[in-house]
């Protein structure tokens, strides 16, 4: 009688057995599915730990690799004899000096190395080259380079790539910048020989070149060499197209020389950049070009260009945000503990410090870690009926809210929130990014 009275329900019926079943399979159910959200959050903390931990053991690694050929050379001079010695032990020690970053005897190791490599062993010469090139010994490094010409020898290829590209790299980094963008050139002609190429690699090649061209020309417009900047400008297009970086600059340097041409390059990048541009050498290149038109007895063309003029002011004021018209502000940040993870919460508010409202503008909050985006939030930030007015006055307060979860509070600097506003969702302005900070804190703070 008792076990049928523990059986029974609150209205006092009895539970069947298949009810029985059915309770008991939903309890182990649910059982089971908190062991596996348990052990999924503690296999995605453990994965984490494990690659930060293989970050630091690599540099753990390099520290403690330094520290032992340090003790090694320290008990012995090894390039003393290296002349009587085998190949192998000739690199070796070349390997060891390189460690400690001693270049000098590094260079002496591989030469010697270099002398006694059975034919179609390259290592050596790239090796040799390398040491050369960190001491900034352009010209010997050159010599080696150049000594050895198996085109055809697939590893000789990849070695004298990797070579330019650290040549390039060097000089680049002392401000070289020509003589980068040739290095970068010869890594190219090599690497082009690749049947099969990594479309990673290829890109940072080309995109070197672009870099060291684009900074040569800096320095000619600098020194008043306009001619000299376009020339290295188009060096640099013809390896990156559609750069639009490079095409601007183009734009802005041809407006006196060829304003023609230059109206060409501020249509394209009008309808990819437009919140970039200058428009005030814009219209005095369309006004140029127009003047150039009637000289050339091209009156369509002419008032083509002064027709623009003022097609351009329209669309700047309907399309275009400028990153200096808009102050960003932030109010309030709450990065507070709840429960297991710190869920991230800012406002922000803006101010038109332009001299004209903003009626419709909008704004899209995207939380990026290590340059990669992760969430969006889009946020009206005025409209017709609660303009942004000009000459400093703020938004009404924006809150922000990612549901990103992160757990640990030394995570949280890693992470940063960029901020795009738009008055067309086509044509986007970055207008800041903001470090999100360790704890919360509000406007007026000390």
């Amino acid at each position: 009688m008792i076990r049928e009275q523990k059986r029974k329900t609150k209205y006092n019926q009895k539970k069947t057995k298949s009810q029985i079943i059915m309770e008991y399979v939903r309890t182990v159910a649910l059982s089971v599915l908190a062991a596996v959200i348990i052990t999924t959050f503690l296999a995605i903390h453990a994965r984490n730990e494990m690659i930060r931990n293989i970050y630091a053991n690599i540099e753990e690694q390099e520290q403690l690799d330094e520290k032992i050929a340090k003790e090694i050379i320290m008990q012995s001079d090894f390039a003393k004899d290296l002349k009587k010695e085998k190949y192998a032990v000739c690199m070796h020690v070349g390997e060891l000096y390189e460690t400690v970053h001693d270049y000098y005897n590094a260079q002496i190791a591989y030469e010697y190395a270099a002398e006694k490599a059975k034919p179609g062993i390259y290592k050596p010469f790239y090796k040799l080259a390398s040491v050369l090139i960190a001491q900034e010994k352009f010209t010997e490094a050159q010599s080696v380079l150049t000594h050895v010409k198996d085109v055809h020898n697939k590893t000789l290829i990849k070695y004298k790539t990797r070579a330019y590209i650290e040549m390039g790299d060097k000089y680049y980094s002392i401000g070289k910048f020509l003589s980068a963008a040739r290095s970068y050139e010869r890594a190219d002609f090599y690497y082009s020989k690749f049947s099969k190429k990594d479309p990673v690699i290829d890109k940072s090649i080309k995109e070197r070149i672009v870099a060291a061209y684009t900074q040569t020309a800096d320095i000619m417009v600098k020194s008043g060499f306009n001619s000299d900047a376009v020339r290295f400008l188009k060096k640099a297009e013809k390896y990156e197209p559609d750069n639009l970086k490079v095409k601007y600059k183009l734009a802005i340097i041809l407006s006196d020389s060829d304003p023609e041409k230059s109206v060409s390059y501020f249509e394209e990048l009008l309808d990819k950049i437009p919140q970039d541009i200058d428009y005030g050498v814009y219209c005095n290149a369309l006004m140029k070009s127009a003047t150039i038109a009637d000289l050339d007895n091209r009156p369509t063309q002419a008032k083509y260009y002064r027709y623009k003029i003022h097609s351009v002011d329209l669309f700047v004021a309907r399309k275009v945000v400028y990153k200096n018209d808009i102050e960003t502000i932030i109010d309030e940040f709450k990065v507070k503990k709840f429960w297991f993870t710190y869920p991230i919460k800012a406002v922000f508010k803006f101010a038109n410090v332009s001299n004209s409202d903003i009626t419709n503008l909008y704004g899209d909050f995207v939380l990026t870690h290590r340059d990669k985006e992760l969430e969006t939030v889009t946020k009206t930030i005025s409209n017709k009926n609660n303009p942004l007015t000009a000459n400093g006055y703020e938004s009404q307060p924006i809150k922000i809210k990612f549901q990103k979860n992160v757990f640990t509070n030394r995570e949280l600097k890693r992470y940063t929130i960029r901020i795009y506003l738009y008055k067309d969702e086509k044509y986007k302005t970055l207008i800041g990014e903001i470090p999100v900070p360790n704890k919360s804190f509000k406007r007026g703070d000390s």
